[in-house]
């Protein structure tokens, strides 16, 4: 059996690092969570609106997540899920307010929609503008937490490692 050479030898001693990192810091490890686009339950849901005060920077707008609860806390969970998707049903009031947040489809994880749950009630909301009014409405929002597996080198010749010449 020939001896490894520098080459094949740093590889592995760079592949181990790496498989070492991602396993004793999986929050780190290229883990990443997303908040979808808030999509309105239906279109005529519209529950109460209230005149916009003062000046109107924006006449019309979609009502949209503008701030995320504590993102370092939202990568450790998606580092223990994989990959796993959450959809709840949100209500807003006319001012961006969260009134009510509630699962519509589970991830199949009651720990990690209980976290979504969190997150949800954690973030901070914009309500939608038409007309420069805005309304109090029901939205969809999907989180989806994902960790990306490491996808390690396939071997050449399909029966075991073979040292690179």
């Amino acid at each position: 059996m020939p001896a490894p050479t520098r080459l094949s030898v740093l590889f592995g001693v760079l592949a181990a690092g790496l498989i070492g990192f991602a396993s004793t810091d999986p929050a780190n490890a290229a883990t990443r969570f997303t908040f979808s686009p808030l999509v309105p339950v239906t279109p005529v849901n519209v529950i109460d609106s209230a005149q916009n005060s003062s000046t109107c920077p924006d006449p019309d707008s979609n009502a949209r997540v503008t701030a995320t609860y504590h993102d370092g806390w939202l990568n450790a969970v998606a580092a223990l899920s994989n990959h796993s998707n959450v959809r709840m049903r949100i209500d807003l009031d006319s001012v961006g307010t969260l009134l009510q947040a509630r699962i519509a489809d589970s991830s199949g994880d009651t720990f990690l929609d209980q976290q979504a749950l969190i997150a949800a009630e954690g973030s901070k909301f914009a309500p939608e503008v038409r007309n420069c009014n805005s309304y109090k409405r029901s939205y969809f929002l999907e989180i989806m937490f994902q960790t990306p597996t490491a996808v390690l080198p396939q071997t050449v010749g399909g029966a075991g490692r073979k040292p690179i010449r």
